[in-house]
């Protein structure tokens, strides 16, 4: 059985760890506001609020008082990130990531614990 020298396990290991680092990078793209754009449902358990994401200064639109509700602040506009969306207040200031589970579906929890899900309308 052929033993391999230190530097070669070195070198292979820092193969792995940047091919590593390099699908993870890839994986995490920023998305653009154009691409993200559109209207979307914010679902609490079974109740809905509809949003719309407006590519022009990242506004956002459609019903803001029943997301006010569930998040305990109202948000006014939203930001993509490359593993979700912030959703900001008036002033400028984050009031929730959503996390990205999938292509048009992504999820945070509120302040009081409860799950939210904002997913693209078909």
């Amino acid at each position: 059985m052929p033993r391999f020298s230190p530097l070669i396990a070195c070198v292979v290991q820092v193969l792995f760890v940047s091919a590593g680092a390099h699908a993870m990078a890839s994986s995490l793209v920023l998305p653009t506001s154009a691409q993200l754009a559109g209207q979307w449902e914010l679902k609490q358990q079974d109740q809905v609020c509809v949003l719309k994401l407006v590519e022009q200064a990242n506004a956002l639109g459609g019903d803001i008082a029943c997301a006010e509700q569930w998040l305990g602040d109202k948000p006014q506009t939203w930001s993509p990130t490359p593993d979700g969306i912030w959703l900001f207040n008036a002033e400028g200031s984050g009031i929730t990531h959503l996390n990205r589970q999938k292509e048009g579906d992504y999820q945070a929890r509120t302040k009081a614990g409860e799950v939210v899900t904002l997913q693209r309308k078909p």
